[in-house]
């Protein structure tokens, strides 16, 4: 375990190369960037891995209430520690995957000895199907309870593959619910990036990045970030 400063936040991690791509992209690039009127938003962090992202979260609203879903036990004591450390409040740690059904599933963590968890999937060998991954089951729930009756302020979904699963689930909700999204979107056969764009689009104004740079046009085999304001929030 290492630890350094993010800001003005102490973090400790197991995967100093990991920490440093995840610290790039959501802290350099502020891929997660949004803007609110409130004054304590609500944000769903799904796929919270150690807390870089709620780490930024609380750095832009420090008064944010955050539901974060991390399923891994291994990310999950980084999770708790880096909130604890930091005196953080208003966050709850909710230890489940999000899926399209409630129900107890094999979830593919990294065997390796490099802790690189940040690419734990439902999807056995992650969202590429090349890495070295073992078993472990997790409780996994549907989003959409969490959803229903709230206004959230944000969203954000990295489920390494099963984003347009998770999209299809809570369609029903989405434009009465959530103002700004964030879907890491992972080229796969059965993860559509148009389908997922057509779902979205009904209701969001969309922009797509690739690497921190918004893109003119779609690379479909690239790992991409979609932004979306609700049409009805502008």
């Amino acid at each position: 375990m290492e630890s350094t400063k993010l800001g003005k936040f102490t973090v400790v991690y197991p995967n100093r190369n990991e920490f440093h791509t995840l610290k790039r992209e959501i802290w350099g690039q502020d891929c997660y960037h949004f803007e609110t009127n409130s004054d304590s938003p609500l944000i769903i962090d799904v796929g919270a891995h150690i807390g870089i992202s709620l780490l930024y979260f609380k750095s832009l609203f420090s008064q944010s209430k955050i539901l974060a879903f991390e399923p891994n036990p291994e990310n999950i004591s980084f999770l708790k520690e880096n909130v604890i450390i930091n005196g953080l409040e208003d966050i709850e740690i909710i230890p489940k995957a999000i899926s399209k059904e409630n129900a107890t599933k094999p979830f593919y963590i990294d065997s390796t000895q490099s802790h690189w968890n940040s690419n734990s999937s439902l999807i056995k060998g992650s969202w590429n199907g090349k890495e070295r991954t073992e078993a472990i089951n997790v409780q996994c729930v549907r989003l959409d309870k969490y959803l229903a009756g709230n206004k959230v302020d944000c969203l954000k979904i990295d489920t390494e593959g099963t984003e347009l699963q998770i999209i299809k689930s809570i369609k029903s909700v989405l434009a009465s619910n959530v103002i700004n999204i964030f879907v890491e979107y992972h080229p796969r056969r059965d993860n559509k990036l148009r389908e997922l764009l057509d779902l979205l689009g009904v209701n969001f104004d969309l922009e797509i990045y690739h690497e921190g740079k918004e893109l003119k046009r779609l690379l479909e085999n690239k790992l991409l970030l979609i932004k979306g304001i609700n049409k009805n929030h502008l």
